[in-house]
């Protein structure tokens, strides 16, 4: 028997093959296995089949889970339950989909593999988390420029640059967590789109593949893809940030700044200038970016128009939403790995950042405080003076220590300042020393603010660890049940 019935005269392979989700399929079939399982199960259960009906139909899905995932189908639900009438017969495979429809079931098995990618992702962020708290740990303490506008601002150092990228990614594993408590309720028993009226205990199935409660509202189960949005959305804030960090290794592993050496592994030479050493990884990484974004806006387009409730346009969201998690979790894993090997030239950054003004604030700070100078004024005579210093292409400690009497007196507030005052207010160290804000690049902060992070890191695995574990002990408990009943099988 057809189990796509006699509605229908003739059938197209073409365009079959053209509707077919078969090759994207191939992401859930183990979870539609799943949720063919539980929900004989509930049949069982309700005694809505009897039990020679059910142990024969799991004895078979058991079997199924090490079927390929191919040929000719609509999709893997048919496929599966096709496989099934011809092997069992329709007399005992017929009921397999009695008060189930593919809609509630493919809606529950994208949910299944939606959770468990989630819970990667979060695995993947936390370990770039590490790479770099361990850089942060290296190489906290020393200067590093700050920029704005990509432009020499003021001094920071190498572990308050990095804490900031390591907080952007914390806030996306924040997101993955809420994402998943969203996800992890299941549309089983809504059937086609308002229910069914064979008994089945939507909490009872929902509780044996691993979820923590059910969607509510059946035509939402089955026709909502808003999680798929929110899905790609958040693997699409992971790669911006990834992609801002990835510019700024291949920045700094280069020539003109020098700062960076990245593992030989995550490089490559060039086929004609020997000398090259490329940061591959990190440029495919800021690629990929692009990549994920194209997925968020083609789901987005494929949803914006849809009426309630079911319809197969949703089946093009799902590749997208495959590849999203795909791209931005071996993103991430990949830049985890080069952060982890690679090494500041601290010297360098440091020789780079003598005579480029970024303590510039320091001193028209330093003349509010100790002179009593507004501020805007103290800024125009500070900003006078390194106009002053560029031109006469003299240190600026020299220009400051020997122009801001007469700078200043221009400006209606002569103002004097020795040698030793000027270097101690423009030295790098001294300018870090001075921040006293909350959050602010003083090394001495550093500590604190290590700790801080690597509680979240803490936090992070342990919430995964109970998670991870919940989803193994409900399918730990669906496949002895299933077996259980499937070796009642009679010979």
């Amino acid at each position: 028997m057809d189990v796509r019935g006699q509605r229908l005269r003739k059938r197209s392979d073409d365009a079959t093959a053209f509707a077919s989700s078969m090759a994207s399929d191939v992401h859930i079939a183990r979870h539609v296995v799943s949720v063919n399982m539980a929900h004989m199960v509930s049949l069982l259960e309700s005694g809505e089949v009897q039990r020679d009906v059910a142990s024969r139909c799991l004895a078979f899905l058991i079997r199924a889970a090490g079927m390929p995932v191919q040929g000719l189908a609509e999709d893997y639900h048919q496929l599966l339950e096709q496989r099934a009438v011809d092997e069992l017969g329709v007399d005992i495979a017929g009921y397999l989909n009695y008060g189930k429809s593919r809609n509630d079931q493919v809606a529950t098995a994208i949910r299944m593999e939606m959770r468990s990618r989630t819970l990667d992702l979060i695995d993947s962020l936390t370990s770039i988390e590490k790479s770099i708290l361990s850089l942060a740990e290296r190489y906290g303490r020393s200067p590093f420029p700050g920029y704005t506008h990509l432009q020499r601002a003021q001094p920071v150092t190498v572990g308050h640059h990095m804490l900031a990228h390591f907080d952007s990614f914390q806030r996306t594993v924040e997101r993955l967590f809420q994402l998943y408590r969203r996800v992890n309720l299941s549309p089983m028993g809504s059937a086609a789109l308002g229910g069914t009226s064979v008994k089945v205990d939507r909490r009872r199935v929902a509780s044996l593949l691993g979820f923590d409660g059910i969607v509510q509202n059946a035509m939402d189960g089955v026709s909502s893809r808003d999680l798929v949005v929110e899905a790609l959305a958040t693997c699409t804030i992971a790669m911006l940030e990834l992609s801002r960090l990835a510019e700024e290794v291949i920045l700094w592993s280069s020539t003109e700044f020098g700062f960076l050496e990245i593992p030989d592994e995550y490089s490559a030479s060039s086929s004609i200038m020997p000398q090259k050493k490329n940061a591959v990884v990190a440029e495919i990484a800021r690629a990929k970016c692009g990549s994920v974004l194209g997925c968020l806006v083609s789901a987005s387009a494929i949803l914006k128009s849809l009426p309630c409730s079911y319809n197969l346009d949703l089946q093009e969201a799902t590749p997208g939403l495959w590849s999203g998690f795909t791209d931005t979790e071996s993103s991430v894993r990949q830049m985890a790995g080069l952060l982890s090997g690679s090494t500041f030239n601290t010297a360098l950054i440091l020789e780079s950042m003598k005579g480029d003004y970024s303590t510039a604030t320091a001193l028209a700070n330093y003349l509010v405080k100790e002179k009593g100078v507004p501020f805007r004024l103290a800024h125009s005579v500070v900003g006078a003076l390194v106009r002053l210093s560029v031109e006469r292409e003299e240190p600026f400690e020299q220009t400051v220590f020997s122009h801001i009497g007469s700078v200043s007196s221009r400006m209606g507030r002569h103002i004097s300042l020795d040698m030793q005052s000027v270097k101690n207010v423009l030295e790098i160290d001294s300018f870090l020393s001075s921040i006293t804000t909350e959050g602010g690049s003083n090394p001495a902060f550093l500590q604190a603010q290590l700790r801080l992070r690597k509680r979240d890191v803490l936090s992070n695995e342990r919430r995964l660890f109970r998670l991870r574990s919940s989803l193994s002990q409900a399918e730990k408990h669906l496949a002895g049940l299933a077996s259980g009943i499937a070796k009642e099988v009679r010979n």
